[in-house]
């Protein structure tokens, strides 16, 4: 199947032959669980900053043809981020404690500087992992994860 794209800031076409995409996935692709409106209530009710939401925007709008479909990729990453976000509360809660705990050791004089870099992404990933391991423990959500991977398995190739 090809699929084709045009780079937003550029204007310029790409065009790429993707042999392992499936009708069924493309279909898949296309439905879209939130409306325009939700999404954009998603991003409203981010705690970032207006940059980062334009940008998010942005991403929003970003669409590719795949055959005769028209699939508006760019929603569907960020209708995937709050699903997530939803189905995993306590593996996005570890993610972001262990983010702030690292901010806090960098912000330790001297010191701080030197092992923040290391010890960030460190209580980063482990407060990830007990997060998971917490929403792991919920046999429906495991269900879940299964059809999550399901999905998206023709990406794999």
């Amino acid at each position: 199947m090809i699929v084709s794209g045009t780079n937003a800031k550029t204007g310029e076409k790409i065009t790429a032959e993707a042999p392992k995409l499936s009708q069924s996935f493309i279909e898949e692709m296309t439905n879209l669980d939130l409306s325009d409106t939700k999404i954009k209530g998603v991003i409203d009710n981010l705690n970032i900053s207006a940059d980062a939401k334009s940008a998010l925007y942005g991403l929003s709008k970003v669409v590719i043809q795949a055959g005769n479909y028209l699939v508006k990729i760019g929603r569907k990453v960020i209708e995937f981020i709050a699903s997530i976000h939803r189905e995993f509360p306590n593996a996005s809660f570890g993610l972001i404690f262990g983010a702030v705990i690292g901010f806090l050791v960098t912000a330790i004089p001297f010191i701080g500087a030197v092992i923040g870099a290391l010890v960030t992404p460190i209580l980063m990933a482990y407060g990830l992992v007990m997060g998971i391991n917490n929403d792991i423990q919920d046999k429906a959500l495991a269900r879940r994860i299964a059809e999550v991977n399901a999905k998206f398995e023709p990406l794999a190739s």
